[in-house]
């Protein structure tokens, strides 16, 4: 009989745990996942202006880049994101002030991490879309959610890679 007890006290902790894992992220942060600036605090946080255009332009570079890649659905067109880059300056700017954009744009997302982006993907929309605020109709904004799972254990989005080194 204890036996028995013990298998399924096993397999309940084992199904218990598997659902926990299939979730994409905790439920808590589903209302403000939203496309509203004024319940999704990464969306004002992510489309404020920077110091300068071309810190801007390469932030909303590196976001956009964040949507297409890690965003469930969501398709950018890099004609259009390069022409939107194109748009802010850093074509025809300095390579060192390329350089400094792309510094000061890497220094906002020092500790982002999958809460931030699980907050991006849902309010791609209002950044990407047809009347973005960062950037507009350079891509479709996919399901409003990340791609992969939460990972508790480790919840930091390496940004690094999405950023070129002019």
């Amino acid at each position: 009989m204890k036996k028995h007890l013990l298998i399924i006290v096993a397999a309940l902790v084992v199904f218990s745990h598997g659902a926990t894992a299939a979730e994409k992220f905790p439920t808590s942060w589903r209302k403000t996942m939203t496309n509203d600036p004024a319940t999704n605090p990464y969306l004002t946080e992510y489309s404020l202006d920077l110091q300068n255009p071309l810190q801007t332009g390469a932030r909303n570079f590196v976001v956009a880049r964040l949507v297409g890649s890690y965003c469930q659905g969501a398709k950018i067109n890099r004609s259009k994101l390069m022409a939107y880059l194109a748009s802010t300056g850093m074509g025809n700017a300095a390579l060192s002030a390329q350089r400094y954009a792309y510094d000061a744009a890497r220094m906002t997302f020092n500790h982002f991490d999958y809460r931030a982006l699980a907050h991006l993907c849902a309010g791609a929309e209002y950044m990407l879309g047809a009347k973005g605020k960062l950037a507009q109709d350079i891509g479709k904004p996919g399901k409003g959610e990340p791609r992969d799972a939460y990972d508790p254990l480790n919840p930091m989005i390496m940004v690094a890679r999405l950023i070129p080194r002019p």
